[in-house]
């Protein structure tokens, strides 16, 4: 069956202005898998990265479900676990975002904590294995067994970051207005532009690290080289039964621009970063 074509949607004034009521780990509510927004951000970035096959979503008939929790702290974003509910058949993404102010208004780069495809047909940790207390205790399995056989249609080779990057320069140009494009300091396109020469405005392979520590540290959301701006990602990417800790494992990570950042510097509001 041909997979649904997902595009990434540009946060609206709603959802801009909602964000400062958000406090700890508050979930997002609903699971149709439609952008609205950096609400749903890392669960459309999920169905990329661990190839999922939309067929077997609820929305489109399916059983399973992808939801995302926010975190408005970045000290229990570090603490949150990707996870899943294998009663629920869930696929659980936590989300960080860094803002460029300090009123929580302007998203600069989104944090991404995703799972890996190749974990979605994998059952249950050791006996006796855990991870977290209170809110942040996950079910003690990196996937669901044999139910979730297909659910990632190529199980051994998981998406990247960076086509999520791509994805979001592509939706974010695509509403800028022909005045906008031809005024933008940076162009994707392959053609020259009044403001810009052609590809000056690319994605670069994504940076991975294979520990927490190596991922949670700083990291530009938009780099300069020369009259190009790049795009890379911080991602983490572990597979299941690959070390002595389960809890990490199953795991892949993406450091994302904001959408909302990426406009605001084609739009020559602020200098990459």
């Amino acid at each position: 069956m041909r997979r649904r074509r997902l595009t990434i949607v540009l946060l609206g004034i709603i959802a801009i202005l909602a964000v400062p009521a958000l406090s700890g780990a508050a979930p997002i509510p609903g699971t149709i898998i439609t952008s609205t927004g950096f609400f749903r951000f890392c669960a459309e970035g999920q169905i990329g990265i661990a190839n999922i096959d939309t067929s077997k979503l609820v929305e489109n008939g399916g059983d399973f479900t992808i939801t995302g929790t926010v975190y408005k702290d970045e000290s229990d974003f570090v603490f949150s676990k990707s996870a899943v509910v294998t009663s629920a058949k869930k696929i659980s993404t936590t989300e960080y975002v860094q803002y460029e102010n300090n009123d929580l208004t302007k998203p600069k780069l989104i944090r991404c904590k995703m799972r890996t495809g190749e974990s979605l047909n994998k059952g249950n940790w050791p006996n006796g294995t855990t991870y977290g207390n209170g809110r942040f205790v996950v079910e003690p399995a990196w996937g669901f067994g044999s139910a979730g056989d297909g659910l990632s249609t190529s199980p051994s080779t998981d998406g990247t970051c960076q086509t999520i990057n791509q994805n979001t320069i592509n939706s974010v140009w695509g509403s800028l207005t022909n005045t906008e494009k031809n005024a933008a300091p940076y162009n994707p396109t392959a053609s020259n532009l009044p403001g810009a020469s052609a590809n000056t405005l690319v994605t670069v392979a994504d940076t991975v690290v294979g520990v927490g520590p190596s991922w949670t540290p700083p990291v530009a959301a938009i780099n300069t080289n020369g009259a190009v701006a790049e795009i890379g990602s911080r991602a983490l990417v572990a597979t299941s039964n690959s070390s002595t800790a389960p809890y990490f494992e199953g795991a892949h990570y993406c450091t994302l621009v904001a959408p909302e950042f990426l406009k605001r510097v084609l739009l020559g509001e602020v200098s990459p970063s």
